[in-house]
């Protein structure tokens, strides 16, 4: 892959290759150096492209739907009342959420969409 430098730098990598870079000129590097060349400010030519979809769930990124989902996994708790889903607070536990969302929730997260849905609950 080329790279493109904004100074006259020489890069000498952890597995011994040493490459040397002019100002505004597109210079191969092999693709084990990528790592210490972005971190030496020097960018690839080209964009890299994203890894592949794995088939894993995405944690939603938009608040309504990420507020959406979090809802409806405290409704359905909720409606299973299962037996230590609940902390002592009487908020779900972060780990169950985490497992019945399939992404990681915060606690803070957590408290803070826990206390608007129990707001609307009670209006």
């Amino acid at each position: 892959m080329e790279y493109i430098s904004q100074r006259d730098i020489t890069v000498a990598s952890k597995s011994g290759r040493s490459v040397f870079f002019p100002k505004g000129v597109a210079t191969y590097a092999p693709d084990q150096m990528h790592a210490e060349l972005v971190q030496n400010g020097i960018l690839p030519t080209v964009e890299i492209p994203e890894p592949a979809d794995d088939g894993s769930v995405k944690e939603p990124t938009i608040s309504a739907e990420r507020q959406a989902a979090v809802e409806a996994a405290f409704e359905k708790l909720i409606l299973r009342n299962k037996r230590g889903d609940f902390a002592g607070t009487g908020a779900p536990h972060v780990a169950v959420m985490s497992k019945e969302l399939g992404w990681t929730l915060d606690g803070k997260e957590r408290d803070a969409l826990w206390q608007a849905f129990q707001a609307g609950k009670a209006a």
